[in-house]
């Protein structure tokens, strides 16, 4: 089991809400920090786990005060105030915290922590974009979680009849440059899959994979549906 990290979460907006949301879920260390008190009076009351502070993150006195430097990850979710955004992650670097993650609001903010040297950065309107497109592409069911222009996170079930009990070395599905499989999920089980391993109906695969090579793993896994009179 991976060891439990701790996580400084700062701007409680609804990304916010949706990182700690699952942190929580995977019993990591979560504190949060908005300058709104009612904000963070209302999270730690919905969650046993978490502790929270109002302050100003842009003055680096209330970082230092709070540790902000103690953690394993801090993550800046406000976006919509883009000073506010820069003044919180420059006090961050300047105290020494090196592991930010911060959210940007638009391909002009993401310029601007590039620049600040920011290298976790999170824009989720662009990855939502970006998965309906790729969705898009393909005539069948798959559930993409992340995306970007070359690779996507991509989970797909196994329905074809033909390969139930097929080794994925006989299937030459083999992790390659194109994709890797990283588990199989069976009846909420999570295998680490060698080459050995068989598929079964109903299997879930998630790959880290090409955008190009989606479209040949769902035609090798998912069964065709026969068209209906009505498509003929």
């Amino acid at each position: 089991m991976a060891r439990k990290k701790s996580f400084a979460i700062i701007g409680l907006s609804n990304f916010g809400k949706a990182v700690i949301d699952t942190l929580v879920a995977k019993k990591q260390h979560v504190m949060v920090f908005d300058a709104d008190q009612a904000k963070v009076n209302n999270m730690i009351a919905s969650y046993e786990q978490i502790d929270g502070v109002a302050l100003d993150s842009t003055i680096k006195a209330n970082l230092i005060e709070q540790g902000l430097d103690q953690y394993d990850n801090v993550i800046v979710t406000m976006a919509t105030n883009i000073e506010a955004s820069v003044l919180t992650i420059i006090s961050l670097q300047d105290i020494g915290v090196n592991n930010i993650i911060a959210k940007s609001k638009d391909s002009r903010h993401a310029r601007i922590l590039k620049a600040l040297g920011i290298t976790n950065i999170v824009q989720p309107d662009l990855i939502a974009g970006n998965i309906i497109a790729a969705k898009a592409m393909f005539d069948v069911a798959i559930e993409m979680q992340t995306v970007d222009e070359n690779y996507a996170s991509v989970v797909i079930k196994v329905t074809e009849p033909s390969i139930n009990g097929s080794s994925l070395l006989d299937l030459r599905l083999i992790n390659n440059k194109d994709y890797n499989i990283v588990h199989i999920k069976r009846k909420g089980k999570v295998i680490l899959p060698g080459d050995i391993d068989s598929l079964k109906l109903g299997d879930e695969l998630l790959f880290i994979a090409k955008i190009n090579a989606i479209n040949d793993l769902t035609t090798k896994l998912q069964a065709v549906e026969e068209p209906t009179e009505v498509d003929k």
